[in-house]
């Protein structure tokens, strides 16, 4: 079954030969303990779907709610974070408490992933932008400024989304369309092209790419 979504922590970068021997970046994520702990259907719910619970902790952090839906649903193990994916139709071959993982990507070719960006705590807008610098030399008082906000008397306000300075990173980030390089099935290990958003030992979203037809 292909999967609608995984759940994976990001282990960090290497590299990786490919099929033309040139030698190409890649990130490796790694799927931990996840399992369905709730099917969602239109009746009850509005919408098809699956829930799939991660991030065990010792059963004496947990809340008696979390425990008691778990234990209902016939599973033994302890999860604090929930996450739901939405599906299209009915689930097919799906039961609560099954486990997922990465043999669901084997035959996806690409996959879009999403999470958190690292934080940068406060800066400017140069950083922060991307905006251009004023001269660097001797006489020159503006280097790294904002620069002007807005005009003086019309209309005497600053503009919606200026670009100003502020707090940077910490943002719901999706980067699409990353080729699957590898599947590792004994270690639950996939590497993907390229760089992803978060840190190290972070958690995200991957899903099959929308932009690209699946084949089947």
């Amino acid at each position: 079954m292909q999967l609608p979504g995984l759940i994976v922590k990001k282990v960090g970068m290497t590299r990786m030969v490919d099929e033309q021997g040139r030698m190409i970046p890649v990130t490796l994520v790694q799927a931990d303990d996840q399992k369905i702990t709730k099917i969602l259907t239109p009746e009850r719910d509005g919408y098809h779907g699956i829930q799939v619970g991660f991030f065990a902790k010792p059963e004496f952090r947990m809340n008696r709610p979390d425990i008691h839906r778990l234990r209902k649903v016939q599973v033994p193990d302890n999860f604090s974070r929930f996450r739901e994916f939405r599906l299209d139709g009915a689930p097919e071959g799906v039961e609560l408490g099954s486990a997922l993982k990465v043999e669901g990507f084997s035959e996806v070719p690409s996959v879009d992933v999403t999470g958190l960006t690292k934080g940068r705590g406060f800066q400017g807008t140069t950083k922060r932008y991307n905006t251009r610098i004023g001269r660097m030399t001797h006489g020159s008082r503006y280097h790294r400024r904002g620069g002007s906000l807005g005009q003086c008397t019309t209309p005497g306000r600053v503009y919606k989304n200026k670009r100003m300075p502020g707090h940077m990173g910490v943002t719901n980030t999706t980067v699409q369309n990353l080729k699957v390089v590898d599947v590792d099935h004994e270690s639950n290990v996939i590497a993907l092209r390229g760089s992803i958003p978060g840190h190290r030992d972070g958690y995200l979203v991957i899903r099959p790419s929308v932009k690209i037809k699946v084949k089947k």
